[in-house]
Formats: C-alpha cells, sequence, structure tokens
C-alpha cells in the first residue's frame, strides 16, 4: 500500500465505537499463549487452521497485479486453487471483467474507471455439516489514479499517516481536513464510493445462491481489499478473513455511520481476524477491529531497521511475494505467531479518532498526576 496518506478529521458522533469496543473487550479471549489460536479460530469460523487460511492467501494472490513476481503458472498456489476450488464469472446484473479476472462495479468504465473488484469461489468439497463455502475476495488497490484508489476514496489522505508520532498522539496535519472533504465531495459527486457499491454487488450474489441451502459466505481481502472484506463482514454479519488489513474504525464511524444506524449492525459483531507480518504497519491505518493476529521473525531485531521502501516490499510480500503469498510459509510456523483483541492492538498502534482522544484523556492524567506529586513534594 502507499505510504503516503494524510488522516481526515469529523466531528460526527460515535455510535458504532462503544458496542463494538465492549463487545470485543467482553467477549474475545487472549490468543497469546501457544495453541490457542488454532482452537479459538476453528471454533469461530468453522473451517480448519492454517489450510483454509493458506486457502483464502491464494485466492487474494489470484488477482492480475503489477506486484507480481511470478506467471500463474510458476506460482506455488497455482495448481492448489485449480483443485480445490471453483471461480464463478457469472451472476445475474454483474459484470465480470476478462482483462481484470474479476467481478467490476463498473463506475466509468469507458473512462478506466471500473469501481470496486472482487472474485467469487466455490469450495468444491462440501463439510461435514454439508455446508457449502463460498468466498468473496476483495481486491487490493493497484494505484492506477487517484480516483480508482480504494484508500483515498475511504479516507482522501496524502500524507504518512502510517508515520504514528505518539508524543503528539497522532495529531493531523494542518490543512488536511478541508482538503480531504474537498476530495470526498468530489467523489461521491461522481459516485465513486466503493462501500455501497461492495454492498449492492453483493445483494447480487447473495439472489444467485438464494435457491441453494446451506450456504457460508467469507469475506476475504488483502490490504485495502481486507478493508472492504470487513466493512462487508459487519454490515452483513458474515465472517471475515483478511491480510494485513487496515483499520475500518473512522470508516465505519464517520464516513459509513449513516449505512450502520441499524440496531442489529451496531450490536451484532462477526469473527474478524486480520493475519500480518509484526512490522508491517498498513495495520496502524485507523483502527483495527476484531482479532490481529501477528507472525514475529526469528530476524526481528534485524528486520526491525528496515527502510521504508524495504517495509512496503514486505506489506506487499504477504500475498505477492517471489513465489506466492510469503504468508504461507508464515502460517508453517505457528509458534511464532501471537494473536490479541483489537483492542488491545489499538491502545499502542491505532491511529483513529477514539485513540486520539484516549491519548488526550492519558496525556492530562499524566499531567495531572505529576502536579499531584509536586504539591506533596
Amino acid at each position: 500500500m502507499i505510504s503516503y496518506y494524510f488522516r481526515l478529521s469529523h466531528n460526527l458522533k460515535y455510535f458504532f465505537t462503544a458496542t463494538i469496543t465492549a463487545f470485543l473487550t467482553s467477549t474475545c479471549v487472549s490468543l497469546e499463549k501457544n495453541n490457542i489460536l488454532p482452537i479459538y479460530y476453528e471454533s469461530k469460523i468453522g473451517l480448519k487452521f492454517p489450510e483454509s487460511i493458506i486457502d483464502l492467501a491464494c485466492l487474494a494472490n489470484t488477482f492480475p497485479s503489477q506486484f507480481k513476481q511470478q506467471q500463474d503458472e510458476n506460482n506455488i498456489c497455482f495448481s492448489h486453487i485449480l483443485k480445490n476450488y471453483t471461480e464463478i464469472k457469472q451472476i445475474h446484473n454483474l459484470s465480470y471483467d476478462n482483462i481484470d479476472q474479476s467481478f467490476i462495479s463498473n463506475t466509468y468504465p469507458s473512462l478506466g474507471i471500473k469501481g470496486l473488484h472482487l472474485k467469487i469461489y466455490e469450495k468444491k468439497d462440501i463439510d461435514q455439516d454439508n455446508n457449502q463455502y463460498v468466498f468473496i475476495v476483495i481486491r487490493h488497490q493497484e494505484h492506477d489514479s487517484i480516483l480508482t484508489d480504494e484508500m483515498n476514496e475511504m479516507m482522501s489522505l496524502f500524507g504518512s499517516a502510517a508515520t504514528v508520532d505518539r508524543q503528539q498522539g497522532n495529531k493531523e496535519l494542518f490543512g488536511t481536513s478541508v482538503v480531504s472533504s474537498m476530495i470526498r465531495f468530489i467523489r461521491q459527486q461522481l459516485g465513486l464510493d466503493y462501500l455501497p457499491q461492495a454492498i449492492s454487488m453483493f445483494n447480487k450474489i447473495q439472489l444467485h445462491y438464494k435457491n441453494k441451502h446451506n450456504i457460508k459466505y467469507i469475506f476475504s481481502g488483502f490490504s485495502a481489499g481486507g478493508l472492504y472484506a470487513i466493512a462487508l463482514a459487519l454490515y452483513f454479519k458474515w465472517p471475515a478473513i483478511t491480510f494485513s488489513s487496515t483499520g475500518v474504525d473512522d470508516i465505519i464511524n464517520i464516513y459509513y455511520s449513516n449505512l450502520f444506524t441499524d440496531t442489529y449492525k451496531q450490536s451484532t459483531i462477526p469473527p474478524i481476524f486480520n493475519f500480518a507480518h509484526q512490522l508491517d504497519n498498513t495495520l496502524q491505518l485507523d483502527c483495527q477491529l476484531g482479532t490481529v493476529c501477528l507472525f514475529k521473525p526469528e530476524n526481528l531485531e534485524k528486520q526491525q531497521k528496515l527502510t521504508e521502501k524495504e517495509l512496503e516490499l514486505l506489506h506487499l510480500s504477504t500475498i505477492f511475494g517471489q513465489s506466492g503469498p510469503d504468508i504461507i510459509q508464515w502460517l508453517r510456523q505457528p509458534e511464532r505467531w501471537m494473536c490479541t483483541t483489537s483492542d488491545n492492538y489499538n491502545l499502542l498502534y491505532g491511529s483513529c479518532k477514539r485513540e486520539r482522544l484516549r491519548w488526550k484523556d492519558r496525556m492530562k492524567l499524566n499531567s495531572n498526576n505529576e502536579q499531584t506529586i509536586k504539591q506533596d513534594l
């Protein structure tokens, strides 16, 4: 993901945050002990660990991309996908683009603005409960232009939002709110809001399967694609399994609060798992929801000295490594994974309005404590 965004500020009421925070704090368990992750994951998702995560990483890798380092026939995922999954390319009232090899929302195709991209895969094997799993995989950013970048659409950012200044409480750069609001307004007038497009597309997908029983949907995606997977999961109440996804807290509470006014949507949170490398700072854009799982490599201390460019390549290699998704190799080392609730992760790294307010409260409390100590002395 591009490393340069500005953060957008807004003063709308956070009706969704309190519910999410309370839910996660009360129901999510600590997953930092060995061997808990597979059990917890399988109980929430109903799929095998790590096999299903590897499968989804391979599905995310199937999008044509400028980031791919190998042709599909040389990709470690290629034969596996053909053997175990069927790609669906015909859905009534949905447009499938043969160049991008995915369904598109078809915003302004004549201008090269194809809108949201997603793929649909059916798992060939039916599980023991006779469930048919259908995976909805949202495309990452390809950075074709400002009008097609999903993260620009959502956040309207042009600065280094990934660079979190903990000493300044993740302060926004001067003037960015005005600039981002202008960009946001223009995009809305052009009908370039991707989340409403995604909702419309999935409604058509559900109609395609309306006469089939025991259909189980899983949303997935890499980077900004994961952002949309989580947003759709929150809207439709199906699980999301994502890779190096940005957060969604401000996006849900500021930009699309009008889509989540339903009481059920506010109070019920589906299982959400976001898998990433420990040094991937893309997760620090906005605040996470659900469960965050981080891979800690043996040479972590050496990797902590990586340059910004190297960190960007690390992010991309999660799904677009030299011979396929690097996360496949990471998942084969379960002892090196640590998972925690998003609330715990956000306390350390989250960059959203809620965490900035928390930071201000902590600073105020520390200041009051210091004054009390001085008075006592």
